[in-house]
C-alpha cells in the first residue's frame, strides 16, 4: 500500500519508541532505517517487526577500551548496534581529518547495524572514503561447499566522494539479506531455490525454511572468501565472538581515509567522477537504459518517493508496524 511520508516517519518513530529507546537514541535509529527504506533497501522497517529490537535492561552507553592517535576501539557495552556503529564512525571520521586516516570497532553491540552504506555515505559526504564491516556470531550463511549455516550474513560496504553523489556500494556476502527472507516470509512470497538450504540441507523456496537452514554466499567461491574476510575483520580482529548464536558479542569495523594523504581531494573527486562518466558511457546491451554505478539506483529510488511524498510498503509489513503503537 502507499504510505504518507509523514506518516512513515510518525509510526516507525513511535514503534522505536516503544522498544524503550530514549529520543535521541530513537532519532538515530529512525534515521539509518529510513535511510534504507527510502532507497528501497531490505534493511529498513523490517526490522520493527517480530521480535523488534528491544533495548537491553542494564545497558550502559559505549566506552573506549582502546585508544591511538588512527584508531578507536569501543565496547558497545550491549548497546543497539545501529547507536554503537554511529559513535564508532563520527570517531573514525574526526580521526581522519586529524590525522589522515581514522578507524573505529567495535565489540559487544546487539542487534543489527541496519544498512552499512549509511555510514560510508556519511563518511564520503565527508569528503573521506569509507569503508565498514559487520559480523555476528548469529550463523545464517553457509561457506562455499557446504549446507550448513556458521558464519553471519557479513556485510560490507564502501563510500568514495565524487563531485556529485558519492559512490557507495552496499552489499551482503551472502546470498540475500537475512531481513530479505523476513520481507518475504512477511509478505508470503516464494525465493529462488538459489538462495540456500532448510535444516537438513536441500534446495528450498521456502524463506522459513531457509532462515532455519542456511543461506549460501553469493558468487560461489568468490562470495564465500569475502564472507570469509569480514568474520576476521569485524569480528576477530575487533573482539567479537564468531560462532555462538546464543552470544550478543557482535562487531563492527569502520575506516575512513582523508584522500589528501595522497591527492588534492578536489582532484581526486574531478578524477573518480571521470571515472563514473567513462563506465556510464560504455555501451549498452539490448534492453539496458543506463548503466548504474553503487549507490544510484537507491538515489534514483529515494529522488522518486521524495518528489512524490509517499511511498509503497507491503501490507503485512505496514500492519505489523503499526501493531506496535496501537
Amino acid at each position: 500500500m502507499k504510505i504518507a511520508l509523514i506518516e512513515l516517519r510518525e509510526i516507525t518513530y513511535k514503534a522505536i519508541k516503544t522498544f524503550g529507546y530514549t529520543d535521541d537514541e530513537a532519532n538515530v535509529i529512525q534515521d539509518i532505517l529510513l535511510f534504507a527504506q527510502l532507497r528501497g533497501n531490505n534493511q529498513g522497517i523490517v526490522k520493527l517487526i517480530g521480535d523488534g529490537i528491544p533495548r537491553r535492561e542494564g545497558v550502559s552507553k559505549p566506552s573506549i577500551v582502546k585508544e591511538t592517535p588512527v584508531s578507536v576501539l569501543l565496547s558497545g557495552n550491549n548497546t543497539h548496534a545501529m547507536l554503537v556503529m554511529n559513535e564508532a564512525t563520527e570517531l573514525a571520521i574526526q580521526k581522519a581529518k586529524s590525522t589522515g586516516i581514522g578507524i573505529g570497532g567495535n565489540f559487544n553491540s546487539t542487534e543489527s547495524t541496519g544498512a552499512l552504506g549509511y555510514y560510508v555515505e556519511k563518511i564520503a559526504r565527508e569528503g573521506l572514503i569509507g569503508m565498514a564491516f559487520a559480523s555476528a556470531p548469529f550463523q545464517t550463511t553457509a561457506i562455499y561447499g557446504s549446507n550448513e549455516a556458521r558464519l553471519c550474513t557479513n556485510p560490507l560496504a564502501y563510500g568514495i566522494p565524487t563531485k556529485d553523489d558519492p559512490i557507495v556500494l552496499d552489499m551482503s556476502t551472502s546470498s540475500m539479506a537475512y531481513y530479505g527472507l523476513i520481507e518475504a516470509k512477511t509478505a508470503g512470497l516464494d525465493i529462488s531455490d538459489e538462495i540456500g538450504f532448510d535444516s537438513s540441507g536441500n534446495k528450498t523456496t521456502d524463506p522459513a525454511e531457509v532462515m532455519s537452514g542456511a543461506l549460501k554466499a553469493f558468487g560461489g567461491h568468490k562470495g564465500s572468501g569475502l564472507a570469509l574476510v569480514v568474520q576476521v575483520l569485524a569480528g576477530a580482529f575487533v573482539g567479537a565472538d564468531s560462532f555462538d548464536n546464543e552470544s550478543d558479542n557482535a562487531g563492527n569495523l569502520v575506516i575512513a581515509i582523508d584522500p589528501e594523504i595522497f591527492h588534492d581531494l578536489e582532484k581526486f573527486k574531478l578524477e573518480v567522477t571521470s571515472i563514473v562518466q567513462r563506465l556510464k558511457s560504455s555501451r549498452k546491451l539490448d534492453g539496458v537504459e543506463d548503466i548504474m554505478m553503487p549507490g544510484e539506483r537507491g538515489n534514483s529510488f529515494r529522488a522518486a518517493v521524495e518528489a512524490s511524498n509517499e511511498i509503497e510498503v507491503e501490507d503485512n509489513l505496514w500492519e505489523a508496524v503499526k501493531a506496535l503503537v496501537e
